[in-house]
C-alpha cells in the first residue's frame, strides 16, 4: 500500500474529547460560582433598601417626632389651691367670737356651735349627741375666693380626739363666694355629751395656707 493510500489519522482521539469535557465542566463551575459570589450579594443589598425596609423604618417614630413641640412641659389645667394636708401649720388658737382672716381679703366666723343629735343613715354612722357648727366665710376682695378645697373638722376632750362627721345635716361650703358675699357651712359632728365643753374647730382652707383654729364648747 502506498502512503497516499493511507487514511489519515484523526487528531481528536477519545481521551483528548474526555480530557476537554472535563475541562468544560470546570470552567463551567467556576463561573456559576462567580455568578453566586457577585449577584447574589447584590440582590441582598438591594432588597434592603426596598419598600419592605422603608416601611419598617418609617413605622418607627423619630426621637424629634415624639418629643412634644413644646419642650415637653405640659401646661397646668387646674389652678384650683391644694387640699390642706397634714402637715399643714396651724395659726394660733382663737376664740368662737373672732373673724380670722383666711386668706387675703377673707375671712371666717363661727355663727353657732350648738348640742344636736345625730341621725345615723350611712354605714358606719351611729346616732345620738352631737355637736352641730355653722360657719360663714366672707369674702371683701375684688374677685371669688375658691372654696374647693376647704375642710372643716372638730376634735374634742383633752385628748382631742377626732370627731366623726354625720352625714345627715351636714352641707359643706360651696366651691366659690363671689365678691362681698358669704358662704355657708354647716357640719354636724359626733361628739359625746360630757366632751362639748372642750372643743377645738379647724378649718383648712389649702395646703400652704395655716389652719384656722377655733377653740371653745357648745352654747
Amino acid at each position: 500500500m502506498s502512503p497516499d493510500d493511507q487514511t489519515p489519522t484523526d487528531p481528536t482521539t477519545p481521551r483528548s474529547r474526555r480530557r476537554l469535557v472535563v475541562v468544560a465542566g470546570v470552567v463551567a463551575v467556576v463561573l456559576a460560582l462567580l455568578v453566586a459570589f457577585v449577584i447574589v450579594p447584590a440582590v441582598s443589598d438591594g432588597d434592603s433598601d426596598g419598600p419592605g425596609a422603608a416601611g419598617t423604618a418609617s413605622g418607627s417614630p423619630s426621637p424629634s417626632a415624639a418629643a412634644p413641640s413644646d419642650g415637653g412641659t405640659a401646661a397646668p389645667t387646674d389652678t384650683a389651691p391644694p387640699a390642706a394636708g397634714p402637715d399643714t401649720p396651724e395659726a394660733p388658737p382663737v376664740g368662737l367670737d373672732e373673724s380670722p382672716t383666711v386668706v387675703d381679703g377673707v375671712t371666717v366666723r363661727v355663727k353657732s356651735l350648738d348640742g344636736a343629735d345625730g341621725e345615723a343613715t350611712l354605714p358606719g354612722e351611729v346616732s345620738g349627741p352631737a355637736v352641730r357648727a355653722e360657719l360663714e366665710m366672707y369674702n371683701a376682695s375684688t374677685a371669688p375666693a375658691d372654696l374647693s378645697t376647704v375642710v372643716v373638722n372638730l376634735a374634742y376632750g383633752t385628748d382631742r380626739t377626732p370627731a366623726n362627721t354625720f352625714s345627715t345635716g351636714t352641707s359643706s361650703f360651696p366651691t366659690s363666694v363671689a365678691p362681698g358675699a358669704t358662704a355657708t357651712g354647716v357640719y354636724v359632728f359626733a361628739v359625746p355629751a360630757d366632751d362639748q365643753g372642750d372643743l377645738r374647730l379647724t378649718v383648712d382652707y389649702a395646703v400652704d395656707v395655716p389652719v384656722v383654729v377655733f377653740e371653745g364648747s357648745t352654747s
